[in-house]
């Protein structure tokens, strides 16, 4: 009887495990969505995530930050849905190979626009299943000051 109970009581455990390290990774993404949301609001700073598909930027605009999002992407039609949403400003932008070179050219754009001004602060989001300057899956949060 006892036997019997720690079988299924490890079974159990180890269906929880795989059950609780699912739900983490299918829900990366809203997890640091709420939480990139929450950085900016803190510190009073736009949004900027770089995006293929669009998804990223839906889930920070669904938990509205009280800033802009500016979502760069490199395919016209997902920066046309992108303006249905709420608080998203899309920009079409080619991305370059190198992730840094990709990032100054952002910021200038929304410097020249008189978006954000140079020694402000910004979040950076980079998420996602499909990434766009790595070789796997991988979510970053970064507060950058912007410089001209």
């Amino acid at each position: 009887m006892i036997y019997n109970f720690l079988n299924i009581y490890s079974f159990y455990k180890n269906i929880s495990c795989w059950l609780i390290w699912h739900l983490l990774q299918s829900h990366m993404g809203e997890i640091f969505g709420y939480h990139a949301a929450t950085i900016a609001n803190t510190l009073n700073t736009p949004i900027i995530v770089f995006t293929r598909t669009g998804s990223m930027a839906v889930i920070l605009s669904h938990y509205r930050p009280f800033s802009t999002i500016f979502a760069f992407t490199n395919v016209k039609r997902v920066q046309q849905r992108l303006m249905l949403y709420h608080g998203v400003m899309p920009i079409y932008m080619e991305f370059s190979d190198d992730a840094e070179e990709t990032f100054s050219r952002a910021l200038n754009i929304i410097v020249d626009k008189s978006l954000v001004k140079e020694g402000q602060y910004v979040t950076l989001v980079q998420s996602g299943a499909q990434p766009i300057w790595r070789q796997e899956s991988t979510h970053h949060i970064q507060v950058r000051m912007v410089q001209g």
